[in-house]
């Protein structure tokens, strides 16, 4: 094989070896504890600046395949607490409710939540391929 074509590819790869994959994919997992950690935290934190009474709340939610999720959910009796997007309309509308200090801060923690699950993702779907990949080397 053209040694040349070689380099240039793992010049894109961040490990030389399937221990160093392995390695990643341990860091990757580590992260995504920390990252999963947050969103507790943050969730709690928002139930202290934002208090009673309060329409919607931040929940961190495990979906299907470890995927986690940290999202509005409206206010309600147990199982009928339906998710709320902020960039709906129907979320769009419930800022727009709001004073101008409360609007703020919702729109502050929905980016830390936004950003959150697109951390956690990213190394989730990471993970996911490496493994498959050290499955297809091997």
């Amino acid at each position: 094989m053209n040694k040349q074509i070689e380099l240039k590819i793992q010049s894109f790869l961040s490990f030389k070896t399937q221990d160093e994959a392995w390695r990643r994919i341990e860091a990757l997992e580590t992260e995504n504890k920390q990252i999963v950690e947050l969103m507790m935290e943050l969730a709690n934190y928002f139930r202290k600046v934002v208090t009673e009474p309060r329409e919607i709340y931040l929940s961190v939610q495990e979906v299907r395949s470890l995927t986690m999720y940290i999202r509005w959910r409206k206010k309600g009796i147990k199982g009928n607490q339906r998710y709320l997007v902020l960039n709906s309309i129907e979320g769009k509308d419930f800022i727009l409710r709001q004073p101008q200090i409360l609007q703020s801060c919702y729109l502050t923690f929905n980016q830390w939540a936004l950003d959150l699950n697109l951390a956690h993702s990213l190394r989730l779907n990471g993970i996911r391929r490496l493994k498959k990949y050290l499955n297809d080397v091997s």
